[in-house]
């Protein structure tokens, strides 16, 4: 399972470029159908439910259960794998040819902007509850669909991935730990490669014939959407297993398939942008955890329902300053209690002259320089604490599958289950019983995980000590979290 593009059948699928583009072309279809299916679709009218149809649409079930709950579920395997299939960004590539192809400046050329969109859509959840709303989401993928053409329009490659995808930005940080991998095979061929045609966009003639009739088209070779030459892939994070190389790849020196877990941790780095945005997700992460343990909940939000009651404002100014808070402050107090000792590192102790002036130079180090070392092994564990969401949610909800495809709209469905009563409720998959020991189950496994990534990532780090006592500070915070509230709700009822 090294290299699956060896593999009878299915190394010949993954090499076709066919077969790519009708998966995206189907998913592209998928996606019209979302939005198609909750455009005019809000409320029943008649029905006093605040959100009758947030279940048994195709809109609001389908992009907020089957796809973001089956996200997580995909990333725990092939980390980046949804980019390879994703209609947006095969989308972006297409039509950026035609446009301006501007490069990205450097200001926007990080992770702030999807980390701050990513941001904005909590604030969204938390003002307008979109998630629950199928016009509201058939607006939501609507407005995606506008960036992508803006973004292909003016900027060069995928510019629309990285500036407002978030999906992509979390698949980013969780494809580091995946068991999924595009590697080369043996470096030496790529050194001696003088043709680079992997990532090439020369244009090239083809020739067809059929007897008599010869026909030639100019074709461009698609090249690498981030501008990445395989032999210098060291992790996971940047490719989107787009596949353009491998099919343009002359030599056959590209090979795609499983690995160890955590194997290039070590020498992962993490920028201040994808710091960010791990923060945020710890974050989002923590604060729907705590959604069913109500002392934690309560303890979470105390501070911007306080924050509110001071300055007098009503709901909608809860809800604001609860989505900054969530995603912004409360993750930073989570991680200071283990940056702060893992910056003990750095202190210095100095003679000083009589006017109380270091005569050695002092270090001018920021607090928060460290944060992005510290935050790379907590990632197994978020990735866990996330795929304990996605398994609930798909437990408690996926019974509502075939009432989706049955009735698009969800009205009918609605009316036949909650008031007719001509179909059952929709039940879980597995029962609690069995349910609280997987969960407890995933929680272990991830805090392992993360235990043993410390252990990795401080192999090469300085400091060794001062990281392995932070970074174990953080995890087991987070940890401990994660664990009350799953004592609380599944085996304390």
């Amino acid at each position: 399972m090294k290299d699956l593009l060896h593999l009878p059948l299915l190394g010949t699928l993954l090499k076709n470029r066919w077969f790519w583009r009708l998966s995206r072309l189907s998913l592209l279809a998928i996606t019209l159908l979302v939005i198609a299916s909750g455009w005019h679709h809000h409320l029943i009218p008649g029905i006093a439910a605040n959100d009758p149809l947030m279940y048994t649409n195709f809109a609001t079930f389908g992009l907020w259960v089957l796809w973001l709950m089956g996200l997580v579920l995909l990333a725990l395997v092939a980390g980046r794998f949804w980019c390879a299939v994703c209609p947006f960004g095969w989308l972006n590539g297409l039509f950026s040819r035609y446009g301006f192809k501007r490069s990205l400046p450097n200001w926007l050329g990080g992770m702030l902007p999807v980390t701050l969109l990513l941001v904005g859509l909590q604030i969204s959840v938390y003002l307008l509850a979109i998630h629950r709303y199928p016009d509201y989401t058939a607006r939501l993928l609507a407005l995606l669909i506008i960036a992508l053409i803006f973004s292909s329009v003016v900027f060069r490659k995928r510019a629309f991935c990285q500036l407002f995808c978030p999906a992509g930005a979390v698949l980013k940080c969780y494809a580091r730990i995946a068991p999924f991998e595009l590697r080369v095979r043996d470096t030496q061929v790529c050194a001696d490669c003088s043709s680079v045609q992997c990532v090439s966009e020369k244009s090239f003639w083809q020739r067809y014939t059929l007897g008599p009739a010869v026909l030639h088209l100019q074709r461009q070779r698609p090249g690498c959407p981030v501008d990445i030459h395989p032999r210098q892939i060291n992790d996971n994070s940047d490719c989107t297993l787009c596949m353009n190389c491998v099919e343009n790849c002359c030599n056959d020196n590209l090979r795609l398939g499983f690995r160890p877990w955590l194997a290039e941790l070590g020498q992962a780095f993490v920028g201040r942008g994808e710091a960010l945005l791990l923060l945020v997700l710890t974050g989002m992460v923590t604060a729907n955890f705590s959604k069913v343990n109500i002392p934690l909940r309560e303890w979470i939000f105390a501070a911007p329902k306080q924050t509110a009651l001071l300055l007098g404002w009503q709901a909608d100014g809860y809800f604001l300053l609860a989505a900054l808070w969530i995603t912004l402050l409360l993750p930073l107090l989570l991680v200071v209690p283990g940056l702060i000792l893992y910056r003990l590192r750095f202190l210095q102790i100095s003679i000083v002259d009589e006017a109380r002036q270091p005569v050695q130079k002092v270090d001018k180090r920021s607090l928060f320089d460290g944060l992005s070392e510290l935050l790379l092994p907590a990632i197994p564990l978020l990735l866990g604490a996330h795929l304990i969401l996605a398994v609930v949610k798909l437990n408690a909800k996926l019974g509502y599958f075939n009432l989706v495809l049955s009735d698009w709209s969800g009205i009918k469905s609605y009316l036949a289950v909650n008031l007719m009563g001509t179909l059952p409720q929709p039940g879980v998959l597995i029962s609690i019983d069995l349910l609280k020991w997987v969960v407890l189950l995933l929680l272990v496994v991830s805090y392992l995980l993360a235990i043993f990534a410390v252990k990795k990532v401080a192999a090469t780090r300085e400091g060794r000590t001062f990281y392995v006592w932070g970074a174990l500070i953080n995890i087991s915070l987070l940890a401990g979290l994660y664990l009350h509230t799953v004592i609380r709700w599944l085996f304390l009822r």
